[in-house]
C-alpha cells in the first residue's frame, strides 16, 4: 500500500482523429502498462472511421474521453492538461505507442529528481505495420544548443512534463500545428533542470500519413516564431550575438523546407534572411543550397577569384 500512497499519479492525454487502424494499439500500450497511479483521457476530435466504437470497447479503463470537433491537436491536447491531476503528464498521439514499463521507469526517476521539469528518453522508430527499423530517436534536451541550431532533437512522446511546471509557463501554443513539443520544452527549460534517460520509454510510427511528413513545411514559420517568441519572454537567457545565430539557423532551415515543398521565391527570401542574422553555409548541403539559389552571384564570385589568380601570375 505505501509503495501505491508514494508512486506520482502520471496523466496520459491521447488526441486522436481518424486513426481507427492504430488507436487501439495504442490504448493497450498505455492499459498494459500495469502501472496504478495513472489517469488516461482520449479526445477524439469526431472520427467517423470506427475509432468511437473502439474507444468504447476500452471506456471501462479510461478515465475521460470525448469524440467530438475541436479546434486542432493542440487544442485537444490542452484539453486534457486542463483535466488532469497527475504530478506527471504526457500526451501519447494516436499512431504511437508507449514502451513496456515506460511508465514505471519514469515514475522512479521522477522520485530520485524531484524538482525537475521534464523527464525526455528515446524512441524506437517503428513502420506502418510495428516493425522496429533499426531507428532511434531523442537526446538530451539543451535549450542552448536547440535555438541555436533550429533544431529539436527531443522526442515528443517519449517526453514527460511535470504537471507544476506547464501550468507555471503555460499550456500548448494552440496556434502552432507543428511545433508545439518543442516550445512548450523550451519554455519550461527556461525555468527549469531537464533529466534524459538513455532508455526507450516510447515507439513513434514511420508512416506515409503521419503529419511530421505531409505537414513538415508548416513548422518553417513555425520556428521563427518560436525564437522571436522565446527572445521576447526570456530577454537574458541568450547573448546578443546568440540570438541571431538562432534567427539565422531558423531561417535556414525554413530555406530548405521551403525549397524541398518547390517554393523557390520564399526559400531564396529565407537565405536572404539567415545571411542578414550571419549565417553562412558551412555543410555541403547547404552550400549546394546558396549556390542553386543564388547562381550568378556564385558565377561572378568565381570568375573574380579566377581573375585575381591570372594578375597574380602576370605580376
Amino acid at each position: 500500500m505505501q509503495d501505491l500512497i508514494s508512486q506520482p499519479k502520471i496523466s496520459i492525454i491521447t488526441p486522436s482523429f481518424n486513426q481507427a487502424q492504430y488507436l487501439e494499439e495504442t490504448i493497450l500500450s498505455v492499459l498494459n502498462q500495469d502501472y496504478p497511479a495513472l489517469e488516461f483521457f482520449i479526445f477524439d476530435g469526431g472520427s467517423t472511421d470506427g475509432s468511437v466504437e473502439i474507444i468504447k470497447k476500452y471506456e471501462a479503463w479510461i478515465t475521460y474521453w470525448e469524440s467530438k470537433p475541436d479546434r486542432g491537436q493542440s487544442h485537444a491536447i490542452n484539453k486534457g492538461f486542463q483535466m488532469a491531476s497527475g504530478e506527471i503528464v504526457v500526451w501519447l498521439n494516436s499512431d504511437d505507442l508507449l514502451a513496456p514499463g515506460a511508465l514505471t521507469t519514469v515514475a522512479q526517476a521522477w522520485q530520485q529528481n524531484p524538482g525537475v521539469g521534464l523527464i525526455s528518453g528515446q524512441t524506437e522508430i517503428i513502420d506502418a505495420s510495428g516493425q522496429p527499423t533499426g531507428k532511434l530517436f531523442g537526446s538530451e534536451p539543451n535549450v542552448v544548443n536547440s535555438l541555436l541550431s533550429s533544431d529539436n532533437r527531443v522526442s515528443q512522446p517519449s517526453t514527460f512534463f511535470s504537471a507544476s511546471a506547464m501550468r507555471y509557463v503555460g499550456f500548448l501554443d494552440e496556434t502552432l500545428h507543428m511545433s508545439m513539443d518543442w516550445d512548450i520544452w523550451l519554455r519550461i527549460g527556461a525555468h527549469y533542470p531537464m533529466l534524459f534517460l538513455p532508455k526507450v520509454l516510447s515507439k513513434s510510427r514511420n508512416w506515409e500519413m503521419t503529419k511530421t511528413k505531409t505537414q513538415l513545411v508548416r513548422s518553417g514559420p513555425e520556428h521563427i516564431r518560436i525564437v522571436k517568441n522565446f527572445c521576447k519572454q526570456n530577454p537574458d537567457f541568450l547573448t546578443s550575438f546568440q540570438k541571431r545565430q538562432a534567427l539565422g539557423s531558423g531561417y535556414l532551415r525554413k530555406g530548405k523546407l521551403d525549397h524541398a515543398a518547390g517554393k523557390w521565391l520564399l526559400f531564396r527570401l529565407d537565405l536572404l534572411a539567415a545571411v542578414y542574422y550571419g549565417t553562412k553555409p558551412k555543410q555541403r548541403a547547404d552550400l549546394k543550397l546558396f549556390k542553386r539559389a543564388f547562381p550568378v552571384f556564385y558565377f561572378l564570385k568565381r570568375a573574380y577569384s579566377f581573375l585575381l589568380r591570372k594578375i597574380s601570375a602576370a605580376e
